[in-house]
């Protein structure tokens, strides 16, 4: 019995446990993966935009440092050399302003220079000599709408420094509103660039040029070259024409991204992908809190062996203790009765014990502590209008004659002569007396004698047979 309480109980918290992990896990994956597919294009988006934003107003800081008196006085020196040593010195001073965090830059600039009307370059910050005449008209080709008249940004790949900058223009204008010259600001499209984009929606960012990572925050991204110059060949060709791509899945170690490709903003000059990638698998991840449930499954696995085994011995120890008692009377010991403390056997237990009685003509006391007659039926007693259930140990009186006289008979033929008068009383009742054995009667007399005379603290109790009607029952005498 306690391995199929056990058995059943376990069975249904496997089932309900296992039923809702796989259930819940594949909701959660479905729903997950759904989420970072669908969101991977909205997420391109925002970055490719942020990106602009940024480039937009990079361009309005180097066109009001382009409008600056001292600028323009740079320009108004007498010779070359004083020219170069002007430029340069207002180089550095554009770069310290643009290193005060509160420009929103990120750091010094890796270029400032100062070029002429035909794109020349006049000077430079950090060092004067470095790119001293160089025609960035050659390299740079949008300087040529600065000196026309108009900022700019792009991405220009500065091959002295092996360098791809993002860079902001404007055009430098005399007091007449002359162009006179340009103001080119570059700043790395570094690893950091990369990150800073990439915290703004949760994703990597990469940024691909000629087939390969420039710069990321993928940490490292040799799988991702690998990709890009197999899989997705196609649509890093397309992306670079200005076709974003679909959402496509790249594996990377062991993870699994989504990602997007399109044109980089405001980088005319340069072919450069934008790559925004979602870390699918640890998106997936969150689909393990599903594990709490087979947590919980376990916990309940240990709760219903524990209960099973409580109450499975709750059941078998008093269903064994009868098993042992009825086979114990089986075997000859008509004595013994089954004492068993359980309130879902403790009936049978009584009950069984009533049909022993019954068949060894045995008399008994109910819970009450009432005699009850062989034939398991209750007497009254007539004691003056009192009434009483059992065989007489109720109805209790005090007559000193009487008393006196039964105090003075021997014990052995007092006995006797209840007995007999008893049996004749029951014969004349018209009952069955076959079952009261004499050894019974006395011993069960005997028994109802002590606990009469501890209650009433007396020296002895003796009975006498009363009929009433066809009730016979055995009225005890105190004797002081």
């Amino acid at each position: 019995m306690r391995l199929k309480i056990i058995a059943g109980n376990l069975v249904a918290v496997l089932l309900v446990g296992l039923g809702s992990y796989f259930y819940v896990k594949s909701e959660l994956e479905s729903g997950l993966g759904a989420r970072i597919d669908g969101e991977i294009s909205s997420d391109g988006e925002v970055v490719s935009s942020a990106y602009r934003l940024h480039g937009y107003e990079f361009m309005q800081q180097v066109a009001s440092r382009a409008q600056q008196r001292d600028i323009r006085l740079a320009y108004g020196a007498l010779d070359q050399n004083s020219r170069r040593t002007r430029a340069h010195e207002q180089a550095n001073g554009i770069s310290a302003w643009f290193q005060d965090p509160s420009r929103g830059r990120g750091g010094r600039p890796d270029l400032v220079a100062l070029t002429d009307e035909t794109g020349r370059v006049i000077a430079r910050d950090t060092d004067v000599n470095r790119l001293n005449n160089a025609n960035l008209a050659q390299s740079l080709p949008s300087i040529r709408r600065v000196l026309a008249g108009e900022p700019a940004h792009d991405a220009w790949m500065y091959a002295d420094e092996g360098k791809l900058l993002a860079v902001a223009m404007a055009p430098v204008r005399n007091d007449e509103g002359g162009v006179i010259g340009a103001l080119v600001v570059g700043y790395d499209i570094s690893n950091g660039m990369a990150e800073r984009l990439g915290e703004m929606v949760g994703r990597k960012v990469a940024f691909v040029r000629e087939g390969r990572v420039y710069s990321s925050s993928l940490g490292a991204p040799d799988t991702f070259n690998s990709a890009l110059g197999g899989a997705l060949s196609a649509p890093l060709a397309a992306a670079v024409e200005g076709n974003t791509s679909s959402a496509f899945q790249v594996q990377m170690g062991s993870a699994t991204y989504v990602g997007t490709l399109r044109r980089l903003p405001l980088a005319a000059s340069q072919p450069i992908a934008l790559a925004v990638l979602g870390d699918r698998t640890e998106a997936m991840g969150l689909a393990s809190v599903a594990g709490v449930i087979l947590a919980l499954m376990g916990i309940g696995v240990l709760l219903v062996l524990a209960y099973g085994f409580v109450v499975g011995t709750s059941f078998l120890k008093p269903l064994e203790a009868i098993e042992e008692g009825v086979l114990t009377i089986i075997n000859g010991r008509t004595d013994v009765r089954i004492d068993v403390e359980s309130p879902e056997f403790g009936g049978l237990a009584y009950r069984i014990n009533q049909l022993v009685n019954m068949f060894t003509g045995t008399e008994e006391t109910d819970e009450e502590g009432h005699t009850v007659n062989v034939s398991g039926n209750f007497a009254a007693v007539d004691d003056g209008g009192a009434s009483a259930r059992g065989a007489g140990t109720e109805g209790e009186g005090d007559d000193a004659e009487l008393a006196e006289r039964l105090a003075a008979e021997p014990e052995a033929d007092y006995h006797a002569r209840v007995y007999r008068e008893y049996v004749a009383a029951k014969k004349a009742a018209g009952e069955d007396v076959s079952n009261i054995p004499e050894d019974r009667f006395i011993q069960r007399l005997q028994k109802n004698a002590e606990g009469l005379v501890a209650k009433n603290k007396c020296r002895m109790v003796r009975f006498e047979v009363v009929t009433k009607g066809d009730q016979v029952t055995l009225r005890p005498v105190i004797i002081r």
